[in-house]
């Protein structure tokens, strides 16, 4: 998936196979999740919903794994990625640091995932997909060979550039976590989605005016942080006309709707089981806890019919 005027991103992952999974009545997240700074996600089962955790999000829901944009973001154990070699586990990088021999000009510079295992089933293939494009910018690809198989991770949105070589700093993983967040399509249809941020942490995620007269409804905000030891994942609602609420294409995407449950202190939760914080427009729906989250990405639809 490559940017298309700007940010605007075709989704295009396959949902993962397997059979859907209940999750337990919950009073909040899901299921521990130990972390290290920076490892790759690693899809442990095909159903167990990693945006998930006991004691967070949900008020007795039962659910499926949420597909990111078709590919579920499941069951992820950051102590299970590979660390670079020679370093230790605190560096937390899950590819293997990038050949000294400078590549051919113009060519992407090619890393090898230190642990195979990582590549070695779709789902976990699809995962590394999304965290690599969503980090490392396009002229990296990480690659990993298994089963006398070689598959490749394109970069793409670069959020976390430095990830080769150190930790993912507190505001990277916000970054990674919004984007990540901003794929997410809970029934695992390809849509194309207009991703925005103000200000633009790069360059992929500022809108000419084409991409924003063609890509006319705000979906909302999304942000979080995935690579906490209990992770969090917000959403905003953006504001529409009466005519964009009716539009076809938000039947597609779901995940900054309302369910009708709520978390124990009232929280609205949306189907793909993020936390409604209010309507974007206003600014105190990027604060949480009094937490202030500046690394914020809003999705844009195109409609269906027209405005």
């Amino acid at each position: 998936m490559t940017p298309v005027q700007g940010a605007a991103l075709a989704a295009t992952a396959a949902p993962c196979d397997g059979p859907g999974r209940r999750l337990p009545r919950l009073t909040g997240r899901e299921y521990p999740m130990t972390t290290s700074k920076g490892l790759l996600l690693l899809l442990v089962t095909c159903w167990c919903v990693l945006l998930l955790r006991a004691g967070w999000a949900s008020a007795g829901a039962s659910s499926h794994g949420v597909p990111l944009n078709g590919m579920p973001l499941n069951g992820a154990s950051q102590q299970d990625g590979a660390t670079f070699a020679g370093h230790g586990a605190s560096a937390a990088q899950g590819v293997a640091m990038p050949s000294t021999t400078p590549p051919a000009a113009g060519s992407p510079i090619q890393i090898a995932l230190a642990n195979p295992d990582l590549a070695s089933t779709a789902a976990k293939r699809h995962q590394l997909t999304y965290l690599v494009r969503c980090a490392l910018p396009e002229h990296i690809v990480v690659y990993a060979d298994y089963g006398g198989e070689r598959f490749t991770f394109q970069g793409s949105m670069g959020l976390a550039p430095r990830w080769l070589a150190e930790a993912m700093t507190p505001s990277d993983e916000r970054w990674v976590s919004a984007c990540l967040l901003a794929h997410v399509n809970y029934f695992g249809k390809h849509v194309r989605v207009s991703m925005r941020a103000t200000p633009p942490p790069v360059p992929a995620f500022e809108a000419d005016d084409d991409e924003q007269q063609t890509y006319t409804i705000f979906e909302g905000g999304f942000f979080g942080n995935l690579f906490l030891p209990q992770p969090v994942a917000y959403t905003c609602q953006g504001m529409r006309t009466p005519a964009q609420a009716q539009d076809p294409i938000l039947q597609d995407r779901v995940c900054t709707q309302e369910t009708g449950e709520t978390t124990a202190e009232g929280t609205p939760i949306t189907y793909c089981h993020f936390l409604v914080t209010g309507h974007c427009e206003e600014p105190a729906s990027l604060t949480v806890d009094g937490t202030p989250y500046a690394e914020v990405i809003f999705t844009y639809l195109r409609p269906v019919q027209h405005d």
